[in-house]
């Protein structure tokens, strides 16, 4: 793969920097609570399941137990360890076997993206529109977050499981435009998955903010760890901010939990990943140019071009 950094940003991404929920005014910030509140909140297993303890300590018992707690998404989780995405040989039959194959961090990205999307699809009543971008969005986010435990490990990325835990909660804040975009005047582009900046910019036109600072609000009323909102902003991040002004001990882990999502994004899509499409969208795509910069200057990801030209990185994750 061709990654060269180039000097220069798109026009585009020119002094693009998304509005922080903390830095809103109050009276807006009090309006968009007002409007996140219609989103029921998750399975109260989901604040365990993220928790920095349960990541680190829980046993596959302990995650079978929790699963099982939520027969919805534990029927998610067997339908979803047995399509193609994971390429099981024989039909998996419960949680315990799903944990067995495939381990606890992928069980978990699992449940959380089936977790948050059942808040979204209960939210309000949706029209077909929506729900095709929910639908996409929550594709890309299970996506990104399998491609993420296949990377990380190889790469020896320290906290793999908590990385594509991050990945996957990235994707909240997208969710909740798409909803938000309902009750307000914005564009359907405005919350199309596909090109991020393009979105993020809309957005930003239209409602003062964006998608990462819905995300952070929505987290705190979920009463998620402030830190996994701090977290999933940083990962997005990426979009901006050059290597050079990225966190040293973060900045291989947040590249990578990045280019996931966005590759994921593009997957759910239906866009091509081979390696020719792949070396158009790095040269190309502005969602990708500064990540470009990371693979080229950070020597934790030198082997990471290799891997994504490598089928089987790719084998099954679009479905």
């Amino acid at each position: 793969m061709s990654t060269p950094s180039s000097p220069s940003p798109p026009a585009p991404l020119v002094g693009f920097l998304p509005t922080r929920a903390d830095a809103l005014p109050a009276e807006q910030a009090a309006k968009v609570g007002a409007v996140l509140r219609k989103i029921p909140p998750p399975p109260r297993a989901l604040r365990q399941l993220v928790s920095a303890d349960f990541i680190e300590q829980a046993s596959a018992a302990d995650m079978a137990d929790l699963v099982m707690g939520e027969p919805l998404v534990a029927a998610k989780v067997l339908a979803a360890v047995n399509s193609p995405v994971y390429g099981l040989r024989q039909p998996v039959a419960s949680v315990s076997q799903a944990i067995t194959f495939l381990g606890t961090g992928a069980v978990r990205t699992i449940c959380l993206r089936h977790m948050t999307n059942l808040s979204f699809k209960n939210a309000v009543k949706l029209g077909r529109r929506v729900l095709d971008t929910l639908d996409t969005l929550d594709a890309a986010g299970g996506i990104a977050g399998a491609l993420c435990m296949r990377l990380a490990r190889p790469l020896r990325l320290p906290d793999a499981d908590a990385l594509a835990t991050r990945v996957v909660i990235s994707f909240v804040g997208h969710l909740a435009a798409t909803i938000f975009q309902g009750v307000t005047n914005a564009p359907e582009d405005a919350v199309a998955a596909g090109p991020l900046l393009l979105r993020l910019r809309l957005q930003e036109m239209h409602w003062g903010m964006s998608a990462g600072a819905l995300g952070q609000l929505l987290l705190r009323e979920w009463q998620l760890p402030p830190e996994l909102a701090e977290e999933s902003w940083a990962l997005e991040s990426v979009l901006y901010t050059p290597l050079a002004e990225a966190p040293p001990r973060q900045a291989a882990a947040m590249a990578v939990g990045y280019l996931c999502a966005r590759l994921g994004e593009r997957l759910a899509c239906g866009l091509p990943m081979d390696p020719k499409a792949l070396d158009e969208a790095f040269a190309q795509d502005p969602d990708l140019h500064h990540v470009r910069g990371y693979i080229t200057g950070l020597p934790e990801l030198a082997a990471l071009p290799a891997l994504l030209h490598d089928p089987r990185t790719m084998e099954g994750l679009a479905g």
